[in-house]
């Protein structure tokens, strides 16, 4: 007794479509009997061994070749293969990457200023390479790290600002000290001062802090450039106040609201805007450009 097609769709994962596919394809016997197919063991063997290779990332046309050709070579298809699913992989990952960046800070690429000047294919391929979060070890344990906070139920933080300032430098051991006083004790302490006004000498020093911090840290990891202090406010301001970081920030407690409205202010100040609302308005007239004026992904 042979088996049906709802059995082969059941336990083998293949649809009546698919089966059809097989049997257009040549890999199986065409039905010609009856409108009801009944499939033996050696179909069954066949559509095991075309879903294993399937598994592999073979299509249906390299497996009609394979099949075809008796002198086919295995060990070499396979590691060609191989190598081809590395490919996609990387590819993937800096895909992967590249989400995960604007996840965490909540910030799309912008267009250039005129469009025309650059192909979106190159655009798109540019900023993959540049909002790649994967290629920053400590960038991709903040984001883990971001993610693990946001994702932790309130009953599980200690109820103390040093606690979960513990909690946070035991999750992340590449976290330094320079980091930490940029990402954590500047911010708070600029908080503090809020009535003292965004554009007060103070809070404006302690953003220059945090953005000298910030080029150190993109030189100590091979970058060997300065960020614009105003590519720096756009970037900075934004993290306050969109994606995860912000999430971050008053999912802990450690902020609100208005700290984060605070802070975007103070530091697009030092970027030359009155507040943040100005800066995001330039932003969206200008597109994002550098102090020498050269457009930016």
């Amino acid at each position: 007794m042979g088996y049906k097609v709802k059995w082969v769709e059941d336990n083998l994962g293949v649809t009546r479509k698919a089966l059809r596919g097989f049997e257009k394809a040549g890999l199986m016997p065409k039905n010609r009997n009856s409108q009801y197919r009944d499939y033996g063991d050696d179909d069954l063997d066949c559509i095991w061994m075309i879903r294993v290779l399937q598994g592999m990332g073979y299509s249906i046309k390299e497996i009609v070749e394979m099949f075809s050709d008796k002198e086919f070579d295995f060990d070499s298809s396979i590691s060609k293969k191989i190598a081809e699913l590395e490919e996609k992989k990387e590819e993937l990952e800096r895909h992967l990457g590249y989400a995960k960046t604007i996840k965490l800070t909540g910030r799309l690429p912008s267009r250039p200023k005129r469009m025309g000047d650059v192909k979106f294919e190159d655009f798109q391929r540019d900023a993959i390479d540049k909002w790649n979060i994967l290629e920053d070890p400590q960038g991709e344990s903040y984001a883990k790290f971001v993610d693990m906070i946001i994702n932790k139920a309130p009953e599980e933080w200690d109820n103390s600002n040093l606690g979960q300032m513990i909690s946070m430098i035991e999750m992340i051991e590449t976290i330094d000290i320079d980091f930490l006083l940029a990402e954590y004790v500047l911010p708070k302490a600029i908080c503090k001062r809020k009535s003292l006004g965004a554009n007060h000498p103070d809070i404006q020093l302690m953003v220059k802090i945090m953005y000298e911090n910030f080029n150190d840290l993109c030189k100590s990891q091979d970058r060997e450039i300065e960020i614009p202090v105003k590519l720096f406010a756009r970037l900075y301001s934004s993290s306050y106040l969109a994606g995860d970081i912000s999430k971050l920030k008053l999912k802990t407690g450690d902020y609100t609201e208005e700290d984060c409205e605070f802070i975007a202010d103070a530091i697009s100040v030092f970027g030359g805007y009155k507040n943040f609302n100005e800066l995001y308005e330039d932003e969206l007239m200008h597109g994002r450009r550098d102090e020498g004026g050269k457009e930016n992904e």
